[in-house]
């Protein structure tokens, strides 16, 4: 094999080579051997016919396709060594020109991974909020416990803030009955302003039977956008008005929710795990701002096929998120109204973000000499088998795992590097 050029545009490599012409005649041969213990050909057997009718009756340009693919599925190792390249994509290849008894010329194409230009990543300043909890969050816990405890029961007198209210609510926005803003036999949470922000104070007061009409400006930020910031008005008949009463939060009721015996141990747990919570809150939150930063500090021309691989990673995320509430990506398109392709262009910009991120992560990695480590490899291992289930010698034997783990991670502290070298102030 000889490389007879190469030349780079952007992230795109293109190699002009050279193999022997018995490479190519070899593995052309074997492509029409495996065609002819196929072929039906009249008055023949599979395989028994003679090469001069098999290649009458063969498609020789596909033939001689398939022979190329065969070399240079040989040579791909040696094609990447000897060119340098780090390919992101399958490539794509073609003859150029065929000297027969003599050599073969035949293009190669491929994106690589792209060059990184890193802004500052170490002496990086960003705040960390604290985790202290406040007793308003422990309360608030509790309450949520105790509303899953209540005992609903309804009764006659008007609508006041905690009751559970069923509504006929009949929308419209410009005049217009807006069927999204409606429902019949509708129950909310009074207070929680589920509707619209400022809906439930209008409904509070109102007795079963009666009805209301007022109208709300909804917010700027309102989940159904063509709605937000519009005035809508709002036609509502109480049904049904039903009491939550809540179990009393004593030692008897913590013994019944909890393996704790009194109030005050249930409540130094509740505590406990809230600020474990918080801290991974705020750490995320902290490593997401750092490397922002470094992201948008550093030049990257993300690779088209990396980009591609990423957003449909993200539209799998999205597909599994929603076949755990029991929908699909089609009901989500439709309740939308947006097309597939809408949404691909909607992930691309998030999408593209993540690559960056990692890239810029790969290059800190790099230049900071981060080694990996079999302890690295047998511990990140040993995790991955639990999630998926898998042991750990089924995952040593698929392809690309060990890639995986170690791409994985050399970015996780490449990371913490960042994190360790910033200057970071408590909030």
């Amino acid at each position: 094999m000889k490389i007879l050029n190469q030349t780079k545009d952007g992230n795109k490599v293109s190699l002009e080579i050279e193999v022997p012409y018995s490479d190519y005649s070899g593995a052309l041969e074997k492509v029409i051997k495996e065609a002819a213990s196929t072929m039906k050909i009249p008055g023949f057997r599979p395989g028994k016919a003679p090469e001069s009718v098999v290649r009458q009756n063969l498609n020789m340009e596909f033939a001689k396709e398939k022979a190329l693919d065969k070399v240079v599925n040989v040579l791909y190792p040696s094609i990447l060594k000897e060119a340098s390249i780090d390919p992101v994509d399958y490539p794509a290849w073609k003859m150029i020109s065929e000297e027969e008894g003599v050599k073969c010329v035949f293009s190669f194409e491929v994106e690589v991974m792209p060059e990184v230009t890193l802004g500052k990543y170490s002496g990086l300043k960003a705040e960390k909020k604290s985790s202290e909890v406040e007793d308003k969050e422990i309360d608030d816990y509790i309450r949520s416990v105790q509303e899953e405890g209540a005992k609903m029961s309804a009764v006659a007198r008007p609508v006041r803030s905690g009751d559970i209210a069923e509504l006929n609510v009949y929308g419209s926005v410009g005049g217009k009955p807006e069927p999204r803003l409606s429902q019949e036999r509708l129950p909310i949470l009074v207070g929680d302003n589920r509707i619209a922000p400022g809906f439930d104070s209008n409904i509070e007061n109102l007795e079963e039977g009666a009805s209301a009409e007022f109208s709300i400006m909804l917010p700027k930020d309102y989940y159904i956008k063509e709605f937000a910031g519009k005035e809508a008005l709002f036609k509502v008949t109480v049904l049904k008005v039903i009491e939550r009463l809540l179990p009393e939060f004593n030692d008897e009721f913590v013994k019944k929710i909890s393996s704790f015996e009194s109030v005050d141990a249930y409540r130094q747990d509740v505590r406990n795990r809230i600020e474990e919570f918080k801290k991974r809150k705020n750490e995320d939150e902290l490593k997401d701002s750092l490397l922002e930063q470094v992201s948008a500090s550093s030049k990257i021309d993300i690779p088209s096929a990396m980009l591609r691989r990423e957003t449909d990673a993200m539209l799998g995320e999205l597909e599994n998120n929603l076949k755990r509430q029991g929908l699909t990506v089609e009901s989500y398109l439709k309740s939308r109204r947006i097309e597939m392709d809408a949404l691909r262009r909607e992930l691309s910009g998030p999408a593209a973000s993540r690559v960056k991120a990692k890239l810029v992560l790969k290059a800190v990695a790099d230049k900071e000499k981060i080694e990996f480590t079999e302890d690295d490899f047998a511990a990140e291992l040993k995790l991955l088998a639990k999630d998926s289930g898998s042991s750990e010698a089924e995952l040593m034997n698929r392809e690309g795992v060990r890639e995986y783990i170690k791409d994985y991670v050399l970015r996780r502290k490449a990371l913490d590097f960042v994190v360790e070298n910033a200057k970071i102030k408590e909030k």
